[in-house]
């Protein structure tokens, strides 16, 4: 593992290189900021960039303190369990004065498990499943195949996929929109306030999408 750290007056950037041989897992929490991963044929490790930005959390919130907690900020990245599990410490979303922006590119044979707060997530090539689970923004997913399974509060989520290996597939809103596409032809959601959609597949893997206050699309080609 290699590990590079850029330190600069205001924000900082964190990388790291992961061999990826014994991993099957990227398993990633993240706190306030936009996350981008980008899985990729051919990869045999995984590229992680971070991008540490100090905020302001208040009125009375110092400057100063949002920078030192920058500064004490740290990547942490652990092999446990075939999973690589990707923090920023010290773990206290309470405390944190910065935003969060991840850069990750990864072999397209990992399977992606993401615990998100605030913030866009953008996932491209996935082909072994993605389990995302965020509180407020928006999420695009492009997906090959594996099971998908998204939580989202807050926001719009769209994911694209093949109509061909997908089966069982649920689109469901509470306030907003649920709608899937399937080949150019659009299955709406039915329900006065809470909406939902779904389609019923000849492939083997599983598509959820729920929205709490927002659109759930699911585009299948």
């Amino acid at each position: 593992v290699c590990a590079l750290t850029v330190e600069a007056a205001g924000p900082k950037t964190m990388t790291r290189t992961v061999p990826a041989s014994d991993i099957d897992v990227l398993d990633l929490s993240s706190g306030v900021g936009d996350v981008t991963i980008r899985a990729r044929d051919g990869l045999e490790e995984v590229a992680i960039e971070v991008v540490l930005t100090p905020r302001r959390g208040g009125i009375f919130s110092s400057k100063r303190q949002a920078e030192q907690d920058v500064e004490a900020a740290e990547l942490e990245a652990a092999v446990k369990r075939e999973s690589l599990k990707l923090r920023i410490s010290p773990v206290d979303d309470e405390e944190r004065r910065f935003e969060e922006r991840w850069i990750i590119e990864m072999p397209s044979r990992l399977a992606i498990k993401l615990d998100h707060g605030v913030g866009d997530v953008v996932i491209e090539g996935a082909t072994s499943g993605v389990e995302l689970d965020s509180g407020v923004g928006d999420v695009d997913i492009q997906a090959i195949e594996g099971n998908i399974n998204v939580d989202l509060g807050v926001g719009t989520a769209v994911v694209r996929a093949p109509a061909a290996v997908y089966g069982a597939t649920e689109a469901a809103g509470g306030v907003g929109s649920a709608r899937i596409t399937v080949r150019g032809r659009e299955i709406e959601g039915g329900g006065f306030v809470g909406h939902s959609a779904s389609w019923s597949g000849d492939g083997a893997y599983r598509l959820s999408v729920s929205v709490g206050v927002g659109d759930a699309i699911i585009k299948l080609d």
